[in-house]
């Protein structure tokens, strides 16, 4: 798979290197990866189960510092010639907000960049092209570029995000908070606040357990997905990472294994 050079490039990470991160997650624990897509038509009110929603408002809503830092992260990332072109999908770039979010970060805005990949039909036998990816800038009160939170691959940078503003996770009241920040953030399908202490220093954030489905044509896994946050002693966090862990794996029974020989 050959990858336009100029991609390499860029402060965001590389088309390459996110179809590394989406292949390492759909091997990882033979797990099937719940794939987070921008949809337009969820992006004016993504209701939560307690009838909370996470809203979405349009970059009037920023200062001129903001919009300036917005306009210059797309910018520079932007590709628009090539055989693999880059380009943000302005109509859908927005602002996300929510009462998770203005509790944690009061300082902080969410923009949410969704990325559109273009091949030149004589390319397309180089590439393989994932969709939704998009990016969510994080831009303070004084327009200065915070973080980028990407929706491919584990979403460390959410956990790195959350070591920089020395959040602190010391009751399932708090690991709810920060469950719900993360689905805002990046629309995620997982259980709200369905989140499990496995000791005093890691939580499993929107623990999912799924039912067992088959991965072979002899063999399947019954699986969990949630987000493991690591404290410190004090409940601050350290680090975080989106996980899928294989619970169990069976044969599948079979007409003539289930009977008599």
């Amino acid at each position: 798979m050959r990858i336009d050079m100029a991609l390499q490039d860029s402060l965001l990470l590389s088309f390459k290197q996110r179809v590394r991160r989406m292949m390492n997650m759909r091997n990882m624990a033979s797990c099937t990866v719940l794939v987070l897509v921008l949809i337009p038509a969820l992006s004016r009110a993504n209701a939560h189960g307690d009838g909370v929603p996470s809203l979405v408002y349009g970059l009037e809503t920023l200062n001129a510092a903001q919009r300036e830092t917005v306009d210059r992260f797309v910018l520079e990332h932007e590709r628009p010639t090539g055989e693999l072109k880059v380009l943000a999908e302005r109509h859908g770039i927005a602002v996300r907000s929510s009462a998770a979010l203005r509790h944690l970060f009061p300082h902080s805005r969410f923009v949410v960049i969704p990325w559109n990949f273009q091949l030149d039909p004589a390319a397309k036998h180089l590439y393989s092209v994932p969709g939704g990816i998009y990016d969510v800038l994080v831009i303070s009160d004084a327009g200065l570029q915070e973080s980028v939170l990407h929706s491919s691959g584990n979403h460390e940078e959410f956990g790195v995000f959350l070591r920089q503003h020395r959040v602190k996770v010391k009751n399932k009241t708090m690991a709810c908070e920060v469950s719900r920040a993360r689905a805002d953030i990046y629309i995620s399908r997982l259980s709200l606040c369905s989140d499990v202490r496995r000791n005093s220093s890691e939580w499993l954030l929107s623990y999912t357990e799924m039912p067992f489905r088959p991965i072979s044509s002899y063999e399947e896994v019954r699986e969990a997905y949630y987000y493991r946050l690591e404290l410190d002693s004090s409940g601050v966090v350290l680090n975080g990472r989106y996980v899928c862990e294989t619970l169990e794996r069976r044969k599948i029974a079979t007409e003539k294994s289930a009977g008599d020989h």
